[in-house]
């Protein structure tokens, strides 16, 4: 028997309506969670560790965690200054944003000095300068006992 033509655009609508009801797969947005090695433990948070998103040269985001130490933390080769109101919390840990090739934190609150942390730096490096000691080698602390002994021997001795 065939479908009048009411019959079949009533299918139609019908598919068209089921069609356009159809649930969507809507992905679930995953939270953000800090990387294990930037997760700071309540004992650290006492000795002075904040985390660090780096933002190297290549504009790659690396969370690390660093002790502040007289106002300025190091990361690799590079010292940086950090200052109170630089200083963001995140799930009530201190967060800062530091762009590798820049002094200070980025801060979207503040302006662009980029000299306030410079005193801070400078201390920071004259600490942590390394001082090369001259030390004697063995060699030459055995040949100077030697010499020492000969002419205390020549002066006992009476030869001269």
């Amino acid at each position: 028997m065939e479908k009048t033509i009411r019959e079949e655009l009533e299918e139609i609508k019908d598919i068209v309506r089921d069609g356009g009801e159809k649930k969507k797969k809507v992905k679930k947005i995953k939270n953000f969670r800090m990387p294990f090695k930037a997760r700071i433990s309540k004992n650290n948070l006492k000795k002075g560790y904040l985390t660090v998103a780096v933002i190297n040269d290549n504009m790659v985001v690396d969370f690390i965690k660093q002790p502040i130490k007289d106002g300025t933390i190091k990361l690799d080769d590079t010292f940086h200054a950090v200052e109170e109101f630089d200083i963001f919390n995140y799930k009530g840990k201190p967060l800062i944003f530091q762009a590798k090739s820049k002094l200070n934190p980025y801060n979207p609150l503040r302006g662009d000095n980029e000299t306030y942390g410079q005193p801070y730096v400078m201390a920071r490096m004259e600490g942590d300068k390394i001082t090369a000691k001259k030390k004697i080698g063995i060699g030459m602390s055995i040949g100077a006992l030697i010499i020492a002994a000969v002419i205390v021997y020549a002066l006992f001795t009476g030869r001269a």
